[in-house]
């Protein structure tokens, strides 16, 4: 039984299948959702005359800077979703650990405007970089937390999904920390190094697999 100021500090706030988890998670998805809408924001067709070719060609850099944010986005979205299949329960410090995750996803768009501009220089691809490298790490924070021996935040079968979990939420800062030396030289080419995200991604699921670990794999055993 928790008992005292220290533990009541740490004892969970919200556990899964009650309203106070489903909100935050509700939250989390509109912040997401929001991050996502405001990208397209920029995208407007003047409205003075311009042939089509054109307009495309000199939009080009926001439609590419949409195009990667979006998948960035998408790809921090299917993580957080992916993890909480498996973290069951939040305290204070998971909530706060969560808010910071979603305020650097909030902030994106911003970084996005950036690097979507006619010229994009090296600056503007580091400093992307950095912003989705620390929208990785604050994701990174919030799994590790909250799955760690004795924490009582995850269902006991995370213990064989963490390894590869971790991986793959480790994947997505590496590669956009790694790109800031090549951004310094080559700037367009540090953009298109952000593709071993998918490609690391492909060989983690090979070599690491995650079979023996999924809920789906530990009901089947109990039946």
């Amino acid at each position: 039984m928790p008992g005292g100021h220290r533990d009541r500090g740490l004892y969970p706030l919200a556990r899964s299948g009650f309203i106070e988890y489903d909100r935050i998670l509700f939250f989390s998805d509109a912040v997401m959702a929001i991050a996502v809408t405001l990208l397209a924001v920029d995208l407007r067709v003047p409205m003075t005359a311009i042939r089509t070719a054109d307009l495309l060609r000199k939009d080009a850099n926001s439609l590419v800077g949409f195009a990667i944010s979006f998948a960035v986005i998408g790809l921090f979205w299917l993580g957080h979703h992916g993890i909480f299949r498996y973290i069951t329960a939040f305290d204070r410090p998971l909530i706060g650990l969560n808010l910071v995750f979603l305020g650097t996803i909030a902030f994106l768009p911003y970084p996005t405007d950036v690097i979507s501009r006619p010229v994009s220089d090296r600056g503007a691809v580091i400093f992307y970089a950095i912003c989705a490298a620390a929208a990785g790490l604050a994701e990174g924070a919030v799994w590790l937390y909250a799955t760690r021996p004795g924490s009582g935040l995850a269902d006991p079968s995370v213990a064989r999904v963490r390894l590869q979990t971790t991986l793959r939420i480790a994947r997505i800062p590496a590669v956009f920390l790694a790109s800031i030396p090549v951004a310094l030289v080559a700037p367009s080419a540090a953009q298109y190094m952000w593709i071993l995200i998918w490609i690391t991604g492909i060989a983690i699921n090979r070599f690491v697999p995650q079979h023996a670990g999924s809920k789906e794999a530990d009901s089947s055993a109990q039946h």
